[in-house]
């Protein structure tokens, strides 16, 4: 990928990562949004602003949804992340195939949700440049 390229698509990313940010804020306090829904959004949310930033820096990385191998990434290019990277695990269940599985969802910690996307939102905008 050629630095012009990873820049422009680092900038959609975080296009997309702040959008869903901004659901996730203006939705998780409202008792009639499910925990799916702002989940799966917190979840893309932090997914987006990781790659942006993995773009951002020139590192390609595979189609998934799976926040792991994504910070994985992050840490084998010594990329330092937000301290609240160390929770992305809690927003994993999720992600896409969840949206589908409703009745195995487990309860979603809405404020500290919140937070992570946030934190990771924020300094994915300072890492791009965006």
């Amino acid at each position: 990928m050629s630095p012009r390229d990873g820049h422009d698509l680092a900038r959609a990313l975080l296009k997309r990562a702040t959008e869903d940010e901004a659901l996730v804020r203006k939705v998780a306090d409202d008792a009639e949004i499910s925990d799916a829904i702002i989940g799966f959004h917190a979840q893309q949310a932090v997914e987006k602003a990781i790659k942006a930033v993995l773009a951002a820096n020139g590192i390609g990385f595979a189609r998934t949804h799976a926040l792991g191998y994504l910070v994985g990434l992050l840490e084998g290019h010594a990329i330092a992340g937000p301290e609240e990277l160390a929770e992305v695990d809690e927003l994993g269940p999720w992600a896409v195939a969840l949206r589908y599985e409703i009745d195995d969802a487990p309860e979603l910690d809405r404020e500290a949700a919140l937070v992570l996307v946030t934190a990771v939102t924020s300094w994915a905008r300072r890492a791009v440049g965006g």
